[in-house]
């Protein structure tokens, strides 16, 4: 009797030694040795090429100037010609720069009307300005007048595209593993980029910047969810942060790129050839060793380690896999130890009680609006006035401050506060923009853009870290997943509103609403969601139901379900 008694105490210590995995990673590699920090910063780079396909139609797609073609005219024959006895001009008004003008100012030139003749007759064909742009597909696809929602269709095709590959992509990953889905995500990215310079209809291009849209989630997700994977929690929401900089840096260089290449099939070759040098990640990211352990291939993740641990200096043990809790446990031995009634949640049980279903609608709600700000004033940067070139690289860079200013006061004041006044001070100043007149000097509305782009980046990336603790274990990853799905509703409905609402009817009917919606977001806030700075994540549905018991402890790391969530800008 006494040898299995000793048997069982030798079990229970030899129990006790055993750790999680983030626990033996740490303690012997270090949160963010030099092998993490060469592996983050190589998955990150590919962002930044995310960012300047996400965008890039807002200069391949760049609105020009037209107005009626008289017969015989030249599409590119010449806009400036005088032809005011046959057309009105408008009250838009520039200068050799290019900059607004009053209309009785000395040397200004005024647009002509689009679309019409003097006598209200529509045009049979059109004559662009190609002064500014040599050559935008706008012009070549006649995307103007009635045609002018084919604009925006297009935009709107890449967040398709984007919401079909986070399906796709958070599944395959799990699947197949993060490798693999990278990769296969940089290579679509490539081809369909350069397919964009070629395309000979508007359709076709249509459909390769869908392409590119699903390729997205691949690279920036995963990126993500590596990057997170690598580092220990102490350093995962720099990571966050570190990812969004990055995309940041991607807008600076496009909008760089688009100011010295003025025709839209060299821009998508300059965005699109320096990706090609990512096709040498085969060698150099391994598979995250996070998700070979997971799927119990210990060898594989052991070449990996190992090779960490060289890179900062370490050793680890042999045969660690031993070592860990649980991880190598048969799948019978798992289901033996479950519970036999585990119930399965869906997104129904969002909506079936009443906390968790006011904060479901709220957080529904808040999604789509930040994502339609964000991207409506990315895509239409001039809206308040200014230079589009100009105004889309001061609002890359205002950016990356703004993320800063996340980290810094998130854990400070709260997720509420920042969330809350992220979104007021976005709407106020786009409806402030509605009292500005021509004459209004130009630094005003260059101040509301940064305002506004500053305050609107720093609410996408606090909400990303606001919601997966709103939500219980259970039904946490059915919850990120629809906020991701009405995300991109929000982006699709930016495409038609800043890409062909705007130029048809004028900015009125982009800065109400938006401006609107924002200021409402942040009131909506502010009454019905708590705060959950230095909580428990809630596990179970009763235990929100119960809010005001919840005890405050630290708050915990988010679980590896929740990291698949994070960063799909």
């Amino acid at each position: 009797g006494g040898d299995s008694r000793s048997s069982v105490e030798e079990g229970k210590k030899e129990r006790k030694k055993r750790m999680k995995f983030d626990e033996f990673l740490f303690s012997h590699l270090g949160e963010m040795g030099k092998y993490q920090k060469i592996q983050f910063t190589l998955v990150c780079l590919p962002t930044i090429f995310c960012a300047m396909h996400a965008l890039s139609w807002t200069f391949a797609g760049a609105q020009i100037a037209h107005r009626c073609g008289a017969e015989g005219e030249d599409k590119y024959g010449g806009y400036w010609t005088d032809v005011s006895n046959k057309i009105n001009l408008t009250t838009e008004c520039y200068d050799e720069s290019w900059s607004p003008m009053e209309s009785s100012a000395e040397g200004a030139r005024c647009l002509y009307q689009q679309c019409t003749w003097r006598d209200g007759v529509e045009c049979s064909s059109i004559v662009y300005d190609n002064s500014r742009v040599s050559q935008s597909a706008i012009g070549r696809w006649e995307i103007v007048c009635d045609r002018g929602w084919i604009k925006a269709f297009i935009q709107a095709c890449y967040y398709v595209g984007q919401m079909a590959g986070s399906m796709t992509f958070g599944v395959l990953g799990d699947r197949i593993g993060r490798k693999k889905c990278f990769f296969v995500a940089i290579a679509l990215q490539i081809v369909c980029g350069f397919m964009q310079s070629v395309a000979p209809t508007w359709w076709i291009y249509a459909f390769f910047r869908a392409g590119t849209g699903f390729s997205h989630p691949g690279i920036f997700v995963i990126a993500n969810v590596i990057g997170m994977e690598l580092v220990g929690p102490k350093y995962r929401k720099l990571a966050s942060v570190i990812t969004g900089l990055f995309f940041a840096v991607g807008q600076c260089i496009l909008g760089g790129v688009a100011m010295n290449v003025r025709d839209y099939q060299w821009l998508h070759v300059a965005t699109t050839a320096p990706a090609l040098i990512f096709l040498s990640y085969w060698w150099l990211v391994p598979e995250s060793a996070r998700w070979l352990v997971s799927v119990r291939r210990f060898t594989e993740a052991d070449q990996v380690l190992q090779k960490a641990a060289k890179t900062n200096g370490v050793t680890l043990p042999d045969e660690w896999w031993k070592q860990l809790d649980g991880e190598e446990q048969s799948k019978e031995e798992e289901e033996q130890a479950m519970p036999v009634t585990r119930r399965e949640y869906g997104f129904l049980d969002l909506l079936k009680t009443p906390e968790l279903r006011k904060r479901s609608l709220v957080v529904f709600y808040l999604w789509p609006v930040v994502s339609m700000v964000y991207y409506g004033l990315s895509m239409k940067s001039d809206i308040l006035g200014g230079d589009m070139y100009v105004n889309f690289i001061v609002g890359g860079l205002i950016e990356m401050p703004a993320l800063f200013l996340v980290y810094l006061f998130i854990d400070r004041i709260g997720r509420r506060y920042v969330l809350a006044i992220g979104y007021g001070l976005a709407g106020v100043c786009l409806l402030s923009n509605l009292l500005i007149s021509p004459t209004t000097p130009r630094w005003i509305s260059l101040v509301q853009l940064l305002v506004s782009r500053g305050s609107i980046t720093a609410t996408y990336a606090g909400i990303y870290m606001f919601s997966p603790e709103l939500f219980p274990t259970v039904v946490r990853n059915s919850a990120m997943g629809v906020c991701s799905t009405v995300a991109r509703v929000g982006a699709i409905a930016a495409s038609f509103i800043s890409m062909w609402i705007v130029e048809r009817f004028g900015k009125v009917f982009m800065l109400i609403p938006f401006g609107s919606l924002a200021v409402i977001a942040s009131i909506l806030i502010l009454i019905f969601l708590p705060e959950t700075m230095g909580k428990a994540l809630p596990a179970t549905i009763e235990e929100i139901e119960n809010t005001h018991e919840m005890v405050e402890v630290q708050l915990e790391p988010l679980t590896k379900t929740d990291e698949n969530t994070e960063g799909d800008h």
